[in-house]
Protein backbone atom coordinates (compact mmCIF):
# COMPACT_ATOMS: atom_id res chain seq x y z
CA UNK A 1 0.00 0.00 0.00
CA UNK A 2 1.14 3.51 -1.01
CA UNK A 3 -0.45 6.24 0.98
CA UNK A 4 0.11 10.14 0.51
CA UNK A 5 -0.86 12.95 2.10
CA UNK A 6 -1.72 16.63 0.49
CA UNK A 7 -3.13 19.80 1.85
CA UNK A 8 -6.10 20.61 -0.72
CA UNK A 9 -7.45 24.12 -0.32
CA UNK A 10 -11.69 24.05 -1.02
CA UNK A 11 -14.04 26.86 -2.36
CA UNK A 12 -17.38 26.40 -1.40
CA UNK A 13 -20.15 27.74 -3.52
CA UNK A 14 -23.75 27.76 -3.42
CA UNK A 15 -25.66 27.77 -6.58
CA UNK A 16 -28.71 30.12 -6.10
CA UNK A 17 -29.15 29.42 -9.84
CA UNK A 18 -27.57 28.51 -12.78
CA UNK A 19 -26.81 32.09 -14.49
CA UNK A 20 -25.06 33.50 -11.59
CA UNK A 21 -23.25 30.48 -11.05
CA UNK A 22 -21.76 29.86 -14.42
CA UNK A 23 -21.25 34.00 -14.34
CA UNK A 24 -19.02 33.74 -11.09
CA UNK A 25 -17.19 30.74 -12.93
CA UNK A 26 -16.18 32.58 -16.09
CA UNK A 27 -15.00 35.34 -13.96
CA UNK A 28 -12.82 33.31 -11.46
CA UNK A 29 -11.97 30.14 -13.40
CA UNK A 30 -7.68 30.97 -13.56
CA UNK A 31 -8.22 30.73 -9.95
CA UNK A 32 -10.66 28.20 -9.37
CA UNK A 33 -9.10 25.16 -11.29
CA UNK A 34 -6.27 25.01 -8.93
CA UNK A 35 -8.90 24.33 -6.14
CA UNK A 36 -11.39 21.34 -5.22
CA UNK A 37 -14.62 22.93 -5.37
CA UNK A 38 -17.11 22.02 -3.17
CA UNK A 39 -20.50 22.71 -4.78
CA UNK A 40 -24.17 23.11 -3.14
CA UNK A 41 -27.30 23.26 -5.13
CA UNK A 42 -28.44 22.10 -7.69
CA UNK A 43 -26.27 20.99 -10.41
CA UNK A 44 -28.15 21.36 -13.89
CA UNK A 45 -26.81 19.35 -16.80
CA UNK A 46 -25.54 23.19 -18.21
CA UNK A 47 -23.62 23.04 -14.50
CA UNK A 48 -22.43 19.71 -15.16
CA UNK A 49 -21.17 20.08 -18.58
CA UNK A 50 -19.17 23.48 -17.69
CA UNK A 51 -17.91 22.08 -14.97
CA UNK A 52 -16.69 19.09 -17.03
CA UNK A 53 -15.41 21.24 -20.25
CA UNK A 54 -13.17 23.47 -17.66
CA UNK A 55 -11.69 20.33 -16.19
CA UNK A 56 -13.00 21.60 -13.20
CA UNK A 57 -12.32 19.42 -10.03
CA UNK A 58 -15.22 19.59 -7.53
CA UNK A 59 -17.68 17.25 -5.35
CA UNK A 60 -21.25 17.52 -3.97
CA UNK A 61 -20.19 15.21 -0.48
CA UNK A 62 -17.94 17.13 1.89
CA UNK A 63 -18.47 17.20 5.63
CA UNK A 64 -17.45 21.06 6.43
CA UNK A 65 -18.71 22.21 9.96
CA UNK A 66 -18.64 25.88 10.06
CA UNK A 67 -17.92 25.82 13.86
CA UNK A 68 -14.78 23.29 12.96
CA UNK A 69 -14.43 26.38 10.11
CA UNK A 70 -14.30 29.19 12.33
CA UNK A 71 -11.60 27.51 15.12
CA UNK A 72 -9.42 27.09 11.98
CA UNK A 73 -9.39 30.87 10.65
CA UNK A 74 -9.27 32.06 14.17
CA UNK A 75 -6.07 29.28 14.91
CA UNK A 76 -4.86 30.37 11.66
CA UNK A 77 -5.10 34.07 12.77
CA UNK A 78 -3.07 33.81 15.51
CA UNK A 79 1.06 34.44 15.77
CA UNK A 80 3.72 33.26 17.46
CA UNK A 81 6.55 34.93 18.07
CA UNK A 82 10.08 32.89 18.67
CA UNK A 83 12.69 35.44 19.74
CA UNK A 84 16.06 33.33 19.81
CA UNK A 85 18.15 31.30 17.60
CA UNK A 86 16.31 28.09 15.86
CA UNK A 87 19.63 25.90 16.24
CA UNK A 88 20.21 23.05 14.66
CA UNK A 89 18.31 19.96 15.40
CA UNK A 90 14.80 21.84 16.19
CA UNK A 91 11.84 20.71 14.38
CA UNK A 92 9.32 23.90 14.84
CA UNK A 93 5.59 23.14 13.57
CA UNK A 94 3.32 25.89 14.01
CA UNK A 95 -0.66 26.18 12.60
CA UNK A 96 -0.44 29.53 12.75
CA UNK A 97 1.43 32.98 11.41
CA UNK A 98 4.73 33.09 12.86
CA UNK A 99 7.35 35.84 13.23
CA UNK A 100 11.57 34.70 14.39
CA UNK A 101 13.86 37.48 15.70
CA UNK A 102 16.89 35.71 14.85
CA UNK A 103 18.54 33.72 12.67
CA UNK A 104 17.38 30.11 11.41
CA UNK A 105 20.57 27.13 11.73
CA UNK A 106 21.29 24.61 9.06
CA UNK A 107 19.89 21.12 10.47
CA UNK A 108 17.07 23.46 12.31
CA UNK A 109 13.40 22.81 10.71
CA UNK A 110 10.57 25.10 10.25
CA UNK A 111 6.93 23.95 9.50
CA UNK A 112 4.03 26.95 9.22
CA UNK A 113 0.30 26.06 8.00
CA UNK A 114 0.60 30.22 8.40
CA UNK A 115 2.28 33.20 7.07
CA UNK A 116 6.27 33.93 7.71
CA UNK A 117 8.30 36.48 8.55
CA UNK A 118 12.40 35.74 9.43
CA UNK A 119 14.48 38.85 10.49
CA UNK A 120 17.96 37.08 10.11
CA UNK A 121 19.24 34.81 7.68
CA UNK A 122 17.74 31.59 7.37
CA UNK A 123 20.08 28.61 6.52
CA UNK A 124 17.73 25.38 7.46
CA UNK A 125 14.88 24.37 6.13
CA UNK A 126 11.38 25.91 5.29
CA UNK A 127 8.17 24.47 4.79
CA UNK A 128 5.33 27.43 4.82
CA UNK A 129 1.82 26.98 3.53
CA UNK A 130 1.04 31.08 3.86
CA UNK A 131 0.26 33.88 2.00
CA UNK A 132 3.10 34.66 2.01
CA UNK A 133 6.98 34.62 3.53
CA UNK A 134 9.23 37.49 4.23
CA UNK A 135 13.20 35.75 4.80
CA UNK A 136 16.90 36.47 3.89
CA UNK A 137 18.09 32.67 3.00
CA UNK A 138 22.11 31.95 2.59
CA UNK A 139 22.82 29.01 -0.37
CA UNK A 140 22.54 26.69 2.59
CA UNK A 141 18.74 27.10 2.79
CA UNK A 142 15.73 24.68 1.58
CA UNK A 143 12.62 26.62 1.12
CA UNK A 144 9.08 24.87 0.23
CA UNK A 145 6.16 27.38 -0.33
CA UNK A 146 3.00 26.18 -0.67
CA UNK A 147 4.21 22.39 -2.25
CA UNK A 148 7.02 24.22 -4.30
CA UNK A 149 10.69 24.09 -3.47
CA UNK A 150 11.87 28.04 -4.04
CA UNK A 151 15.24 27.77 -6.00
CA UNK A 152 17.67 28.91 -4.41
CA UNK A 153 19.54 31.14 -6.97
CA UNK A 154 16.35 33.53 -7.02
CA UNK A 155 16.49 34.46 -3.63
CA UNK A 156 19.88 36.67 -3.92
CA UNK A 157 21.03 36.15 -0.65
CA UNK A 158 18.48 39.40 0.21
CA UNK A 159 15.66 40.14 1.96
CA UNK A 160 12.57 38.56 0.00
CA UNK A 161 8.89 38.64 -0.37
CA UNK A 162 7.40 35.56 -1.12
CA UNK A 163 3.67 36.01 -2.24
CA UNK A 164 0.88 33.12 -3.34
CA UNK A 165 -1.19 34.87 -5.08
CA UNK A 166 -3.40 31.32 -5.90
CA UNK A 167 -2.24 31.03 -8.98
CA UNK A 168 1.54 31.89 -9.15
CA UNK A 169 4.50 31.88 -6.64
CA UNK A 170 5.81 35.34 -7.07
CA UNK A 171 9.93 35.99 -5.47
CA UNK A 172 10.41 39.96 -4.96
CA UNK A 173 13.90 40.68 -3.51
CA UNK A 174 13.81 43.89 -1.01
CA UNK A 175 15.87 46.53 -2.48
CA UNK A 176 16.42 48.27 0.59
CA UNK A 177 17.16 45.87 4.06
CA UNK A 178 15.16 45.92 6.07
CA UNK A 179 15.85 47.57 10.07
CA UNK A 180 14.56 45.62 12.88
CA UNK A 181 14.13 47.76 15.72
Amino acid sequence: MKVKQYSVKVFEINIESQSSFLTFMDKNIIMLKHYLIYIRGEITPVIEEYLKSNDITYTTRLSLSDAKHQDLVLKQSDLKIIDEIVRSGRDIKVASDLLILNRVNSGAKLQVEGNLIITGVVDGMIFCNGDFMLVKTSSKAMIVFNGVEIDGSLLQNKFNKIIFNGDEIIVTPIEKEPKWA
